[in-house]
């Protein structure tokens, strides 16, 4: 080859798992194979193993499986589906999936059989863990809290038994500390931090301005002896795992002021009537009433509990917990949307406000007074009550929701949408069946029909499982189940990726070196296998076709599964059934190579028995050569017991050429183990430099290949133009060992040279 070879070069502070991109003016003169230093660890992968275990923490999936989808990107936006399977409740989904080492995400989707969903997308790496969680009735797992550095960013450590606080600076109690805190707003104010250390003030004194701040960071514990005052602008932060006692409470006077949870122990010991947002992630006890007033918001994602009355004047967001002892009312000025659990031990008055409530639960444990607007109930949501009285109607929508109640009493409303509601006895006060539109029913507690899971949101549930419909008795619901009436299948998984192709391509000369076009074949493949429900492969049944072979040589081709034994295949069939007619193949009875521990699978023993070249030359190599076609040939492979996916392992596999139809002369992909039949004593001979001891195999000194694997179609070279001539960026892959480059087969700018990749005439 006497063509000029150009490389994008590329200046890497740090070696990036994803591409780096030139433009085609930046490459330099640079090496032909021969001359490229390859690392001797590097695999030649363009796709790399993930170790992937998704597991579910929800008690609906009790007794049932759900389905997880693995996705290459979005499935919202056209993410192609790259494997799937079962999990369900303390049974994870645990299996190797293969991707592009290009590839930075991973998308997972949770499927159930009640037709719910969830979707996550994650970063791959080696091991790739997930587990999807029911909602939490109290501190969302896994919540970043940025807290500020205890270490550093004091400007003054607390001693004595007083501090004054002023001109913006932040004043840090590192050690026990007993006496009064003094904000001076109108000196610049500051911040008061609580290190770790336990912090017993007795009084805090001109606590507002714009500038003020109180902050408890992890492992701090803030005691205050009498209540104070938030005003202006002021703002307190309780981090995870520190404490905060406000013995006498304290006032938020303004709606400036501000108030953030997360500690699992925070208490208030009287009431609380707040005029700035309060947003809990923790626990927050409140001894005495709670007041939402005009300028205060409440959100909540932990838990609350109130031991008198609760007033809503203002907006409420629940996605916690909240229990008020005694009896609440919300009123004008109100939305509140209770998305988790909300519990109210008296009477509950729903006033001039908007209550809705989306897969959420409200029990009132006496009467709930429904006075003025509708309330509203979406998706599997639940009320329950002693006694329920409608002066306003009730509204739902998405899937159905329960109202239970002992008694109930319509006046001139009505129940609509998607709902049933239930009496001890079937029969309301005031009304009738009539009141019930859109799709809402009247039932007795004995006739109930919907059913609604226990959760941590909503403990109490309503009716029974019918569970979805499972004809074959796997554990897969029908509607998950690739094969609803066949217990022993469940699932169809395609590698790369269902109507898609990956390629082989292989120099055939080994142990001699060859050309390095790596087109003496080009094989592609899209590999379709059958799992059960316990996520083991019960069927093989992939496809293959030869798109070039610039090979004078009559080679053959198959694939080895490293870990199965040859006995535990039931049966091998090829279709067509003439791809192995030169009668140096021996099979055994159930359709596997002869003679061999492992099962081999021969797919033709000479490429001239599938490809129907054009022309006497080669096949579709050539320029101004017509083009050929090849059969396309499937094989369908049953195990005689399904296999665990951990066992037959990743496709493609272990593939291999029989060169020119010597059965001993294989050809493997770079630290691929031969099969048994192959002729070990080549090893080392010629340009091979295979050390078996080291599980080297088919790498040259120089670590050189005769195969690779593209996790997509591949756009080979032209006959005799080496592989780096027509795809720029090859070089730099190898000689990186991967890191730079890992999508150089992609047809990106810069990335090829055009007039050397081969065009279909």
């Amino acid at each position: 080859m006497n063509s000029k070879l150009f490389f994008i070069i590329m200046l890497c502070g740090v070696l990036a798992f994803s591409s780096c991109k030139k433009s085609a003016s930046d490459n330099a003169p640079v090496k032909t194979m021969s001359d490229l230093k390859v690392p001797a660890s590097f695999n030649w992968e363009s796709s790399r193993e993930v170790n992937l275990n998704v597991g579910l923490d929800q008690p609906s999936a009790i007794g049932s499986l759900s389905r997880i989808f693995v996705y290459d990107g979005n499935p919202a936006e056209g993410g192609n589906l790259l494997l799937t399977g079962s999990a369900g409740y303390n049974y994870p989904f645990d299996v190797k999936l293969r991707v592009p080492t290009a590839l930075p995400q991973i998308w997972l989707m949770l499927a159930s059989g009640d037709g719910s969903t969830q979707t996550t997308s994650l970063t791959v790496t080696d091991n790739v863990s997930y587990i999807f969680t029911a909602k939490k009735a109290g501190l969302k797992s896994g919540l970043n809290v940025n807290e500020p550095n205890c270490s550093s960013n004091c400007d003054v450590t607390v001693s004595g038994n007083s501090v004054t606080i002023n001109n913006g600076k932040t004043y840090c109690i590192t050690s026990n500390f007993s006496g009064s805190v003094n904000f001076e707003f109108w000196n610049g104010g500051g911040t008061l931090k609580v290190c770790g250390a336990t912090a017993n003030i007795s009084s805090i004194n001109s606590f507002g301005g714009t500038n003020c701040s109180i902050i408890v960071t992890s492992g701090g514990i803030l005691n205050v002896s009498n209540s104070f005052s938030m005003d202006g602008s002021a703002g307190m932060t309780i981090y995870p795992t520190a404490k905060a006692h406000f013995n006498n409470g304290f006032n938020m006077n303004t709606a400036g002021s501000n108030f953030t949870n997360y500690s699992s122990d925070c208490t208030i010991g009287s009431s609380f009537s707040p005029n700035g947002p309060v947003v809990n992630f923790g626990t927050i006890a409140v001894t005495g009433s709670y007041n939402i007033n005009g300028g205060s918001t409440l959100t909540n994602s932990g838990t609350m509990t109130i031991s008198e009355s609760f007033q809503a004047n203002h907006d409420v967001t629940n996605a916690g917990t909240i229990e008020v002892f005694q009896s609440a009312d919300i009123n004008s000025g109100c939305n509140f949307e209770n998305d988790c659990k909300f519990i109210v031990h008296q009477t509950l008055n729903k006033n001039s406000s908007n209550f809705s409530m989306n897969n959420g639960y409200l029990k009132v444990d006496q009467t709930i007074n429904i006075n003025s607007s509708t309330l509203r109930l979406q998706n599997q949501s639940q009320v329950v009550a002693r006694n329920i009285v409608l002066n306003n109607g009730i509204s739902s929508s998405g899937s159905t929701n329960s109202v239970k109640t002992t008694t109930a009493t319509i006046n001139g409303a009505h129940v609509s949408g998607p709902v049933e509601f239930a009496t001890q006895n079937g029969t309301i006060s005031n009304g009738n069946q009539s009141n019930f539109t859109n799709g809402a029913t009247l039932v007795s507690w004995a006739n109930i029909q919907n059913y609604i899971p226990t959760s941590p949101c909503n403990p109490d549930g309503i009716g029974s499982n019918p569970g979805p419909a499972d004809t074959d008795g796997d554990g897969v619901a029908d509607n998950l189940d690739d094969y609803p009436n066949d217990a022993t299948r469940a699932f169809n998984n395609y590698y790369p990726g269902k109507n898609q192709f990956g390629s082989l391509a292989f120099e055939d000369l080994w142990p001699g070196r060859g050309d390095y076009d790596m087109n003496d074949a080009v094989i592609d493949y899209n590999y379709w296998y059958v799992t059960n429900a316990q996520n083991k492969v019960v069927d093989l049944k992939p496809k293959f076709y030869l798109r070039a072979a610039g090979a004078t040589l009559q080679n053959g081709f198959g694939f080895q599964l490293d870990g199965v034994p040859a006995a535990a295949v039931q049966s091998v069939a090829l279709t067509p059934n003439n791809t192995l007619r030169n009668n140096y193949i021996s099979l055994a009875a159930n359709g596997v190579e002869n003679n061999q521990p492992n099962a081999v699978v021969i797919v033709f023993d000479n490429w001239l028995n599938v490809a129907h070249p054009a022309s006497p030359s080669l096949y579709n190599t050539v320029k101004d050569v017509p083009y050929g076609l090849s059969d396309t040939v499937f094989v369908n492979l049953h195990f005689a017991s399904p296999q665990s996916q951990s066992a037959v392992g990743a496709p493609p596999y272990n593939p291999f050429l029989i060169k020119n139809m010597s059965r001993q002369v294989e050809i493997h992909l770079p630290d691929h183990l031969p099969t048994a039949l192959a002729d070990q004593s080549l090893f080392g001979t010629s340009d091979d430099a295979s050390n078996p001891s080291a599980g080297k195999y088919y790498k040259t000194s120089t670590n050189l290949p005769w195969g690779i694997n593209i996790p997509v179609k591949f756009d080979y070279t032209w006959e005799k133009v080496q592989i780096l001539s027509g795809h720029l960026n090859f070089g730099n892959w190898a000689e990186s060992g991967g890191a730079l480059y890992p999508d150089w087969y992609k047809n990106l700018p810069g990335y090829r040279d055009a007039n050397n990749i081969y065009v279909k005439p």
